[in-house]
């Protein structure tokens, strides 16, 4: 955190925010040596994750730490396994909200379940969510809300004229300019309609993104991965197995077959949450801190096509085999990029002869193409600091 003594205080003002008719003074500062004459107000924000998975809340916490270590008031709003995971670190700053889950069948996703099963939640879960914002985050008085695709959080910021950015990797599906495959047409319809009802009308739309793709919208910003810190610190290198995570933990049986196929091959497969060793395969008990440490010594890794595990694997530099789940447009499209640059090889299953063709891939170099976005956390938060510097009310994250 920066010491407030080095700060050059320069103004104050009276702030008329539509937010339940706040006012008040707050010191604005400007940042020694910066030469822009940008002054900068210490914020009170609100930053809410979408709780399905750990991706969402895993980059929340990076990005929001960084606010909290430039000395500005953070709250938070997650659900499910993203509200478990802020509350570790946050506790009860990080307030539960109502969010959307998908449904599976045989480990893929159900559209038509999932559709139902959140419409019949949504009035109870509208309800809850209006409380909240009434009674916690509306006395808050929030300067910035921050929204990783979650969609009540957007939608509160624009009815009550606060300020709000979106920061996630959905949103390049509807602003960015990409190559789409015909067979993958509903998944694809579905996912940008739930794109474009998540949020409207934000400052903002930064996108992460692996590849560089043209923008559709002048308020698009893309900017590379992000990884949290424990993974900078490791030491990749290259100790001959393959890492193989399964995201749902179904399918073993058929799994196993494909493996036991390669058995000079040696697998460490990690989703099933159990510590077996099975010829050439080793399974594994759940384990961040293990998981990544053999992530980083392995040959290459196998796995669904999630944006968090992806970022990692391309800091690390290792070659990935991205078997998406179906239903979600999104890994897809990653899969489908990720081969085409040469990162890794993309398939609707595992079988002998995509895992063949891996395993050759394995023996290439690491591509050097100009369209890829390598996992960069400096240029990922000077960007950040541009779009916060371009608000009404600038916002400053030099720590």
């Amino acid at each position: 955190m920066k010491n407030p003594s080095s700060w050059n205080v320069s103004a104050q003002i009276d702030l008329g925010l539509s937010c339940g008719g706040k006012s008040g003074t707050l010191p604005l500062f400007r940042l020694p040596f910066d030469g822009t004459g940008i002054e900068y107000q210490m914020a009170r924000i609100i930053y809410a994750a979408a709780g399905e998975g750990f991706g969402h809340a895993s980059r929340v916490h990076l990005i929001a730490q960084r606010f909290l270590d430039a000395g500005h008031e953070v709250m938070f709003a997650s659900s499910h396994r993203g509200l478990l995971y802020l509350r570790q670190y946050y506790g009860e700053q990080v307030k539960e909200i109502f969010g959307l889950t998908f449904e599976y069948s045989r480990g893929y996703v159900e559209p038509v379940a999932t559709i139902r099963k959140n419409l019949a939640r949504f009035p109870a879960g509208n309800r809850m969510n209006k409380a909240l914002f009434e009674q916690v985050y509306r006395p808050f008085q929030p300067d910035l809300v921050i929204t990783d695709f979650e969609p009540f959080s957007g939608w509160w910021a624009w009815y009550n004229k606060v300020p709000f950015i979106s920061i996630d990797n959905e949103h390049m599906l509807i602003m960015c300019r990409l190559e789409h495959r015909l067979r993958n047409l509903v998944p694809r319809a579905t996912s940008m309609l739930v794109t474009r009802l998540h949020c409207v009308g934000a400052r903002a739309y930064v996108m992460i993104n692996f590849f560089k793709a043209p923008l559709k919208h002048e308020k698009a910003v893309l900017v590379p991965p992000i990884v949290r810190e424990v993974v900078t610190t490791l030491a990749p290198c290259d100790e001959g197995h393959i890492v193989v995570y399964s995201t749902t933990g179904t399918h073993e049986e058929q799994l196993r077959e494909t493996l036991f196929k390669f058995p000079n091959q040696r697998f460490l497969v990690y989703g099933f949450n159990k510590a077996v060793e099975v010829r050439n395969c080793v399974f594994k008990e759940r384990s961040t801190d293990g998981f990544l440490l053999d992530v980083a010594k392995a040959r290459g890794v196998i796995a669904s096509a999630g944006f968090s595990l992806m970022s990692e694997c391309l800091y690390l530099r290792k070659k990935m085999l991205l078997l998406p789940l179906a239903g979600q447009y999104e890994q897809i499209v990653n899969a489908h990029y990720a081969d085409m640059l040469g990162l890794a090889v993309g398939s609707s299953r595992l079988n002998e002869a995509v895992l063949s063709r891996f395993l050759a891939r394995l023996a290439e170099p690491m591509p050097q193409d100009d369209r890829i976005l390598w996992p960069d956390n400096g240029k990922f938060f000077a960007t950040l600091q541009g779009v916060l510097s371009r608000l009404d009310t600038p916002i400053d994250i030099a720590v």
